[in-house]
């Protein structure tokens, strides 16, 4: 798997703050930090160095890695830094977030996009790290937040996603947000000496609902 795939993120500490429905959340205090997007339960916040050491727990975590599409891969806390200085900044054809819960302000997960073309197709990943914050619907509020972030800032036409045909939980939560099957590489994938497909999938801008963006319809008056 791309090491774009495995973004360096955030470690949080609790603080006082002021959310915004779909807005840039104020954080007070010196270990707070600013969301960028917020949803109903997470947001999304840029990348700290003080992640590393987190996102490199994750990462040696094989049922985590294999669910994220590289089974067996374990990461050293040396690699999450060197990941962390190749992507942890916004680029022109990638970006990559943490994924933060709002109640606790604590890391729960990282996401983002990356081969952004110039035709506007981008490809995205998401990932809930912390266990005990899977199966709150995170991932699928991080996805839309993303999805949201990449049709109206990066004027994106398309997203697609690809997943291993062993991850049904990935696959759900992109089918809820409206992503539809578009094709499969068959057999393209290896786990305990079975072939799974790569399924992929995508969601035109056309297709999709926006949830969390009335604070930043305003910047539209003006037409």
């Amino acid at each position: 798997m791309d090491e774009r795939n495995y973004p360096a993120c955030p470690i949080m500490l609790p603080a006082k703050r002021k959310v915004g429905r779909g807005g840039l959340t104020d954080v007070d205090g010196a270990s707070g930090r600013v969301m960028i997007m917020t949803g109903n339960s997470v947001g999304l916040a840029l990348m700290r160095v003080e992640d590393v050491p987190t996102i490199t727990r994750w990462n040696q975590d094989l049922e985590f890695t294999a669910r994220l599409g590289a089974p067996g891969e374990a990461h050293t806390l040396e690699m999450r830094q060197e990941a962390y200085s190749r992507n942890s900044r916004m680029k022109p054809d990638s970006v990559e977030f943490a994924v933060i819960e709002l109640a606790t302000q604590r890391l729960v997960g990282f996401g983002g996009l990356f081969d952004i073309t110039r035709a506007l197709v981008a490809t995205m990943f998401v990932g809930i790290g912390e266990a005990a914050a899977r199966r709150r619907g995170y991932g699928t509020e991080a996805s839309r937040l993303i999805c949201e972030y990449g049709f109206f800032f990066r004027n994106l036409h398309n997203i697609k996603v690809e997943v291993h045909a062993y991850n049904d939980a990935a696959r759900r939560v992109y089918e809820r947000l409206g992503f539809e099957l578009v094709g499969r590489v068959r057999g393209a994938n290896l786990l305990n000496n079975r072939r799974y497909d790569e399924i992929i999938m995508d969601l035109l801008r056309t297709e999709f609902e926006p949830r969390y963006l009335a604070r930043f319809q305003g910047l539209e008056s003006g037409r």
